[in-house]
């Protein structure tokens, strides 16, 4: 399961309300099966959470991308931002425009802890209709519920209150569905809790009762286990090698433009997008760790630079090795961990503002450096005449602004993923345009991966094929 993102909706008719709706109808007119497992009470009031649900495993992930993609428009009005396996993101909007965001969390069995508890199968096909959507039976629920709860060490006076209803609707059924996990005199007291509501005693035994349950079902499917735990080794080492949900952002401009302000306000805005967020500046000095840090510099031109031959040794012998190997090492597994890596300085401002960082070595080493270095995702440069600029720093002086900025913005118009966003607005704007950027690359991103599974098998049914878009030269062919 992935981390939980909260997102609160005021009612079903708010953003992340209507986005769960939209993908719940463009699932049922796709004619795939699904299950909403627990929590959908809740769904009429607020999502606070990721919505975790089965689905048939007659339809592969790329499939299901390619399908809420097709339909972001007309049916779930939100853009999907992130994915990986059967986990999808969702970026839409609340109904007074603020931005909000869903996380689905899709299985083709019923895992805990790397274990298959129920399949998916076995799910489906007990399912019914709850509403506008479709929901387990009790009996299936109270299992999935229970054992997720004892899985979690966490049962709550709330989560017992849901499991004893539960257990009201199907005492034979739900007492089934224990006797795999647990032997008799378990079952018994667990039984008595549900019909009682008195969950004290289950919550003292919660960890021998965890303990109990791994053992019964790596006993009943060791190959299961075995399977899913070498899944789970192969999954962190594929997203380490090719991390799938992570971004690398660099802000640039000159110092006045406000990119302190602008970062911390993008990294809530977006952070609905990644599990968590992380900030970077230029590389650290070599002698960080043998002193204290004496804070920012008041004025970075007023030391003199270093001479040719000792800022080239530090170039080589530094900056290449540390953006080479700790810096690639360390950003790999902040990606893997699908996190939003922003830089407020990045060896690129050395190309523009060499003197802050005292380089007098030749310009092309930088140039030819930067081409070895990783490379950002995307690049935005917050832009301010130099009017601006002195008004709220004077750090520099204006001729130096002047062509600071005009240095940012000949380099920035250069590349690719580069992008210019007028800073001299509110932050709101600003913080709103950037927002885009970064969520318009990870739905490009997500387009590009699509487009590279077009030539995987089908699965699925004609009425899924009829609805996920083809490839321009299958529709040619």
């Amino acid at each position: 399961m992935t981390a939980a993102v909260a997102v609160v909706s005021d009612d079903n008719h708010s953003g992340p309300g209507r986005i769960l709706s939209g993908i719940f109808e463009t699932l049922d007119r796709a004619g795939i099966p699904y299950c909403v497992l627990h929590g959908y009470e809740r769904f009429s009031q607020q999502i606070t959470s990721d919505v975790d649900c089965m689905v048939s495993d007659d339809v592969r992930p790329h499939q299901l991308a390619a399908l809420f993609t097709k339909n972001r428009e007309n049916l779930i009005n939100a853009d999907l931002v992130y994915w990986r396996d059967y986990c999808f993101a969702f970026a839409g909007r609340n109904v007074d425009g603020s931005r909000c965001f869903l996380w689905l969390d899709l299985g083709v069995d019923y895992n805990l802890s790397n274990l298959k508890v129920y399949s998916g199968k076995e799910i489906l096909e007990g399912r019914q209709r709850y509403r506008q959507f479709w929901v387990p039976v009790a009996r299936i629920e109270f299992g999935c519920y229970l054992i997720r709860k004892i899985a979690k060490m966490h049962l709550d006076q709330e989560q017992g209150r849901r499991l004893s209803a539960l257990y009201g609707r199907d005492p034979v059924g739900c007492q089934q569905r224990m006797a795999p996990f647990w032997g008799a005199k378990r079952v018994s007291r667990l039984a008595y809790a549900a019909r009682s509501g008195d969950w004290g005693q289950v919550r003292g035994h919660l960890r021998s009762l965890r303990a109990e349950m791994r053992c019964r079902t790596i006993w009943r499917h060791p190959w299961w286990a075995i399977r899913g735990q070498a899944r789970r080794i192969g999954q962190r080492a594929r997203l380490v090698c090719w991390p799938e949900g992570g971004l690398i952002v660099v802000f640039l401009g000159p110092d006045g433009v406000g990119k302190s302000s602008v970062i911390a306000a993008v990294a809530l805005g977006v952070a609905g997008a990644f599990n968590r967020t992380a900030r970077y500046g230029f590389a650290p000095g070599l002698l960080t760790w043998l002193r204290r840090p004496s804070g920012a510099n008041a004025q970075p031109h007023a030391v003199p630079p270093r001479s040719a031959v000792m800022s080239i040794v530090r170039a080589v012998c530094y900056w290449l090795v540390y953006y080479l190997l700790c810096y690639r090492l360390r950003v790999r597994l902040q990606l893997a961990r699908s996190t939003l890596v922003m830089h407020d300085r990045h060896l690129i401002d050395a190309l523009v503002d060499p003197k802050r960082y005292r380089y007098g070595g030749p310009m092309w080493l930088l140039r030819v450096i930067w081409r070895f270095v990783p490379q950002p995702d995307l690049i935005v440069l917050l832009d301010a005449p130099p009017e601006v600029l002195q008004a709220r720093k004077q750090e520099v002086p204006f001729e130096e602004s002047a062509r600071q900025r005009e240095a940012y913005r000949s380099l920035v118009r250069s590349m690719e993923n580069g992008h210019v966003v007028d800073s001299t607005r509110p932050l709101e704007q600003v913080v709103g345009d950037v927002s885009d950027i970064i969520l318009g690359s990870l739905s490009a991103r997500i387009a590009r991966r699509l487009r590279r599974n077009w030539n995987k098998p089908p699965r699925t049914s004609a009425r899924l094929e009829a609805n996920t878009p083809r490839s321009p030269a299958s529709t040619r062919r």
